[in-house]
């Protein structure tokens, strides 16, 4: 990889990206989308927003015009009959469920006629409660330390006044990262700010929604139950996260549930020792956060890599952004 970024970047000085873009790697090329909109009036994490709804249109539109977009059933197709991917084919989905995916992104998706796999937890649709990585981003936002360290972490976080933004992302990788349990870690930081959410008004989709969502084409995905990072998570622990997430999807939705993404999804949330029982409880597709291009299916139908969309629409930029990606 560390190559293939030295060479773009030689291509790039010379002004030669787009001819090197012509003789990019055959496999399938995930693209993720997390929220859409203005993250900017957003009181809660802004580093979940992929993009404004104008760059999705334009990232959506440089996909569809470069790359072959399969739906989930072609997805599989490939994965069943063991094929060799030969062309440059594209898979988009978008993970967690927030509304906007439905106000912004569905629009947009239905009238470039592209379909899209959406990753929904179904304990945020069910219960309509905010999220712990927006609580913890809340917190950070409306709190007035200098610092912070929780009783559990072994190291402080030095938190700036000019760069809320940053101060999350360094606040929730730690979370992510600790040994503790994230609900543990979410009472010592109420403990610690002092400062107590009386209100909220679910930013996340409803069962309607979702259902109108798939009756028009879109494929609805797990994205577990709770949102727990399942290496956290004990045998029974895992099991319902998986089963239960299957059962209410499919419970409430038409048709059944064959993918789902890890939540938070990089190599340290999950390992081999789970797709057992992710077959077992009936998946046939498991997509990580990992940055590569699918080649060889069948032998990864349960780490499958995704491409992370995280900023304005720059053509260059995807360019590189596919061409530096290693593949499996």
């Amino acid at each position: 990889m560390l190559l293939n970024k030295v060479r773009t970047r030689i291509m790039r000085h010379l002004g030669m990206t787009k001819v090197l873009w012509r003789y990019r790697q055959n496999g399938v090329y995930c693209f993720n989308f997390h929220r859409i909109g203005d993250a900017d009036k957003c009181q809660y994490d802004p580093n979940v927003f992929s993009c404004s709804a104008k760059d999705l249109t334009k990232h959506l539109d440089f996909i569809k015009n470069n790359f072959e977009i399969i739906n989930q059933e072609r997805f599989i197709e490939i994965i069943e009959s063991t094929q060799v991917v030969d062309k440059k084919l594209a898979y988009i989905t978008f993970d967690d469920g927030y509304l906007d995916n439905y106000q912004l992104a569905f629009p947009i998706l239905t009238a470039m006629k592209i379909p899209a796999t959406f990753f929904v937890a179904t304990g945020l649709i069910e219960s309509q409660t905010i999220p712990w990585w927006d609580e913890i981003a809340w917190h950070i936002k409306q709190c007035d330390l200098n610092e912070l360290k929780l009783p559990s972490w072994n190291k402080v976080i030095t938190l700036s006044a000019k760069n809320k933004s940053e101060n999350i992302r360094q606040v929730l990788s730690q979370f992510k990262s600790a040994s503790t349990q994230i609900e543990a870690q979410l009472v010592e930081l109420r403990s610690i700010t002092g400062l107590s959410l009386s209100h909220y008004t679910s930013e996340f989709m409803t069962w309607a929604q979702l259902l109108e969502m798939e009756s028009a084409g879109m494929t609805i995905g797990a994205h577990s139950h709770s949102h727990r990072i399942f290496s956290s998570l004990n045998a029974t622990d895992l099991s319902h996260e998986l089963s239960h997430a299957k059962k209410l999807l499919e419970e409430q939705l038409a048709n059944e549930v064959l993918s789902i993404s890890y939540p938070v999804g990089n190599a340290s949330t999950y390992n081999k020792d789970m797709f057992d029982e992710i077959e077992h409880q009936g998946y046939l597709l498991a997509f990580t956060f990992r940055y590569f291009i699918n080649q060889q299916l069948s032998a990864n139908k349960f780490q499958l890599g995704r491409f992370s969309i995280s900023e304005a629409f720059d053509e260059i930029k995807f360019m590189e952004l596919c061409l530096n990606a290693p593949t499996l």
